[in-house]
């Protein structure tokens, strides 16, 4: 239970933080979190997280691809 919460808690802050970074102003953050991510830090962080974790999935897509079709060839 206390790991939960724990995790909420940072995916709250680090959605606050990434829409601060790109929005600044106080306004359109309170718009683009009522409309794109129901009202919540949370979910604000957890699509950032999902994002990172999606590059970092065809980053590696990438890489295995190119190192069978180097080996192959070579």
């Amino acid at each position: 239970m206390m790991n939960a919460t724990l995790g909420n808690r940072l995916l709250a802050k680090a959605g606050k933080l990434y829409l601060y970074l790109r929005l600044r102003a106080p306004g359109k953050i309170r718009r683009e979190l009522s409309v794109k991510y129901e009202g919540q830090y949370r979910n604000a962080g957890l699509m950032l997280l999902f994002d990172f974790l999606m590059g970092l999935g065809v980053a590696a897509f990438a890489f295995v691809g190119t190192a069978i079709l180097y080996f192959t060839i070579a």
